[in-house]
């Protein structure tokens, strides 16, 4: 069960946010929004991302390794053979 004071919590940070973006809105181009909530949902989707108190991030070695063969057996179709 949330708490009344973390639903307000809630409610503030939203109404702040709102508030934020009338002030400051985003301008960069659609195609560059995109391109960085594409990032966000790779970075999200890495089973072994792990962040320090301090902001760093640190991940398994192994689990990009395997991204990269799968990514370049899914891609390989687009590289013309010379």
């Amino acid at each position: 069960m949330i708490s009344t004071s973390a639903t307000i919590g809630c409610i503030r940070l939203k109404i702040l946010s709102r508030l934020w973006n009338w002030l400051s809105p985003d301008l960069r181009p659609d195609w560059e929004k995109q391109r960085e909530r594409e990032f966000v949902e790779a970075v999200n989707s890495l089973k072994t991302l792990r962040v320090t108190p301090e902001g760093g991030m640190a991940i398994d070695p192994e689990e990009i390794r395997e991204q990269v063969i799968e990514s370049r057996e899914r891609l390989k179709h687009f590289v013309r053979k010379s």
